[in-house]
């Protein structure tokens, strides 16, 4: 019978390195997206770290190198990825604010 997931350990050091790292991910994917003018820039970047946060967990799992699958690395995992697709759709509406203050500042 599959264990419970300790839910609490959503906040050890290693979880939230986790959660940096995929976060951190899903933003330099999200200005690479942008970049590129992929329609729902924000989004596809997000999905594409989380799916790819699962992939690795599931292939840890089967792997066999004695590596194990963790359903909480997946969270934090996921969790990393929208928190990251946020600050990047914060970040553009800050420079949007920002550009067009300047804008009219310089009328």
């Amino acid at each position: 019978m599959p264990s419970i997931p300790n839910w609490f350990s959503l906040f050890s050091p290693d979880k939230v390195a986790h959660f940096g790292a995929y976060g951190l991910f899903a933003l330099l994917l999200s200005a690479v997206f942008s970049e590129s003018r992929i329609k729902r820039a924000i989004p596809c970047a997000v999905s594409v770290t989380a799916i790819y946060g699962i992939v690795m967990e599931i292939l840890q799992g089967i792997s066999g190198t004695g590596r194990q699958f963790d359903l909480v690395d997946m969270v934090a995992n996921f969790l990393g990825a929208i928190l990251g697709g946020l600050a990047y759709y914060l970040f553009t509406l800050l420079r949007k604010k920002t550009s067009a203050t300047a804008a009219s500042l310089n009328e």
